[in-house]
């Protein structure tokens, strides 16, 4: 079966809060980040919790029937979509992961014409992969950079 994706529910929290962790306390190790950490609730049950009941659409990663990552987004607006997080149990970094789930969200939400999101400034590897997607930066603060992606019309 491979590389899918499906909604989470409650019953997925518990091992997406755990992959959540060690993706991103990974940061500390690749990407320039200087303690361990992660974003908000990134290590709270409720937090994904609360996640899935609030997001637009919340997906777990599956590789065959075991779950593998998260990410999930809100609509903006009829045309605009903001991802809120992508995270990837840390065995199944640099497998392309990332760009399954970019591919599935542009191909699966056609009415998107816009996606943004973004991503610690410290953290030049996530920079380089958003870029490399497409996304230019539309701004940038001292904590962050924004990212946007416009589709191109078919």
């Amino acid at each position: 079966m491979g590389f899918h994706f499906d909604l989470a529910n409650e019953l997925d929290v518990k091992k997406l809060t755990r992959i959540s962790i060690d993706a991103f306390h990974t940061d500390f190790i690749v990407a320039g980040r200087k303690t361990k950490g992660g974003p908000p609730g990134y290590d709270s049950t409720e937090f994904h919790e609360q996640m899935i009941k609030d997001s637009f659409r919340f997906y777990k990663i599956l590789l065959d029937d075991s779950t593998i990552g998260g990410f999930w987004f809100n609509k903006e607006s009829s045309e605009k979509a903001f991802l809120y997080r992508i995270f990837v149990d840390p065995k199944f970094h640099n497998m392309g992961v990332g760009s399954l789930v970019f591919d599935f969200l542009f191909q699966h939400f056609p009415n998107f014409k816009s996606w943004s999101l973004k991503t610690p400034i410290w953290n030049t590897r996530t920079s380089k992969f958003y870029v490399k997607l497409g996304f230019e930066i539309t701004e940038k603060t001292d904590k962050f950079l924004f990212f946007t992606k416009r589709m191109e019309s078919k």
